[in-house]
């Protein structure tokens, strides 16, 4: 299971003889005990008798360091110019501090933890925001019909559901108000409106600066710099991140509404974002192409129409 060290990635090796010992071979052995890529590991400090280590990611999987003390230590030994004694001992601020946990207790803490993990996990998932968005919702020149909406269905589908207020056009006001509730343990972030190819639509494009890897199909597609069209087309978005979902609908309450139940299927299936944003994409790309086809066929017909008048009357 993957562990946020929360910025306390230095491993401290004291009591330990070293004897121009090669750093770079010793950085690179631990990161192999680790189990994580050879530049994640420098040697920030040497002492005569300790040396520090910095671990240069946000998160470690537990199994790679619990209980990994000895496993350190005799890996380290192997390195030229680099002796334990009987005193040598490894240590850690914060999370890292279990790699000293007795190697037979760590299968039993793992399973602790991943147990309590999995109850947290399902506890977040429950918890939802729901944010509407635009300059034309926040001055109330328009009503904001999904969010109430949304609110509804969702405490009816058991969420613990709460309004996080209205996102300005601002890509990076977006962006803090989005991190703001992941911070706050929502494991679904709902997004209406912002989804479109104007100039003041970024609620995509925030998502994707907070979770790059965001699925972000398109509904529908336009030709780019014709009318107010900035833009190639209409996406949504889905990112999840940790035990956190991110969705961005689009604003009509119509499209809002045929969402919805496709979304919460798919979540309740555990569907990667791929998949979720795929369903709830193409239940709306199929929505906009059949009106599409209507306007055209209507219009079509009406041409027809006026045309023949115009024949009869000639």
């Amino acid at each position: 299971m993957e562990m946020n060290l929360l910025d306390k990635t230095e491993v401290w090796i004291d009591n330990v003889e070293l004897d121009e010992v090669n750093l770079t071979d010793l950085a690179t052995t631990l990161a192999e005990v680790l189990g994580i890529p050879s530049e994640r590991v420098l040697v920030v400090d040497v002492r005569e008798d300790h040396i520090t280590f910095d671990i240069l990611q946000r998160e470690l999987e537990a199994e790679r360091f619990f209980g990994k003390r000895d496993a350190i230590l005799a890996a380290l030994e192997t390195v030229p110019g680099f002796r334990t004694t009987p005193e040598s001992d490894v240590h850690s601020d914060g999370v890292l501090g279990m790699i000293n946990l007795p190697l037979e207790e760590a299968p039993a803490v793992l399973a602790g933890m991943r147990d309590m993990g999995a109850e947290i996990r399902a506890r977040i998932a429950k918890r939802a925001v729901v944010f509407a968005t635009g300059f034309e919702v926040e001055k109330g020149y328009i009503e904001d019909t999904n969010s109430p909406y949304l609110m509804e269905a969702l405490g009816e589908a058991g969420f613990d559901v709460v309004f996080g207020g209205i996102l300005p056009d601002d890509r990076i006001v977006i962006t803090a108000r989005l991190e703001a509730a992941l911070n706050e343990g929502r494991g679904l972030i709902l997004t209406t409106g912002g989804v479109g190819a104007e100039d003041k639509d970024h609620t995509v494009e925030a998502i994707q600066d907070l979770v790059p890897t965001a699925a972000t199909p398109y509904i529908v597609h336009f030709k780019q710099g014709t009318g107010r069209h900035v833009k190639d087309g209409v996406r949504i978005a889905v990112a999840v991140t940790g035990p956190s979902c991110i969705v961005a609908l689009p604003g009509p309450n119509d499209e809002v509404r045929l969402a919805l139940p496709v979304l919460l299927e798919a979540l309740a299936e555990g569907a990667p974002q791929e998949v979720i944003a795929e369903r709830v994409a193409g239940v709306l790309a199929r929505k906009l192409a059949a009106a599409a086809a209507h306007w055209h066929a209507k219009h079509a017909a009406e041409a027809a129409a006026a045309e023949a008048t115009e024949a009869a009357e000639a």
